[in-house]
């Protein structure tokens, strides 16, 4: 399952992230390069239990960072194992990666009590959210 945390504020999402992974059984890829994170995943895939293993990537923009094909290779690794990844924004995520989601977390900071109203509110892909 992929687990996606997404916000303007990439510090804040990637403390929620990593305050959501379990204490045992995680593998930090956060500091891979992004031309070997398809390779890593897979080698995971192959060598761990599904069961007990998870996957953090830290920050990743797929369009910009990877090419179709390993952005097709990285797809192996949301259906096996758990994945928490931060994006900018959930709609760049590739429409094949959405498929295999198991949770979206949007972390919104309101700049005063007024702006209350997102873009984002009312989509059924929102599962969880997080207020600031």
């Amino acid at each position: 399952m992929l687990f996606v945390y997404a916000g303007l504020n990439l510090r804040l999402c990637e403390q929620r992230a990593r305050e959501a992974l379990p204490a045992e059984g995680t593998i930090d890829m956060s500091r891979l390069a992004v031309g070997a994170l398809a390779d890593a995943l897979a080698t995971v895939c192959q060598h761990r239990r599904s069961e007990t293993t998870t996957v953090y990537l830290g920050f990743v923009d797929p369009i910009l960072m990877l090419t179709p094909p390993d952005e097709a290779r990285c797809r192996r690794a949301f259906r096996t194992l758990d994945v928490y990844l931060v994006v900018s924004n959930p709609f760049i995520l590739p429409f094949s990666w959405k498929n295999g989601l198991g949770g979206l977390v949007v972390i919104e900071e309101h700049r005063d009590a007024q702006d209350t109203q997102t873009l984002n509110d009312g989509c059924a892909a929102h599962l969880s959210r997080s207020q600031n």
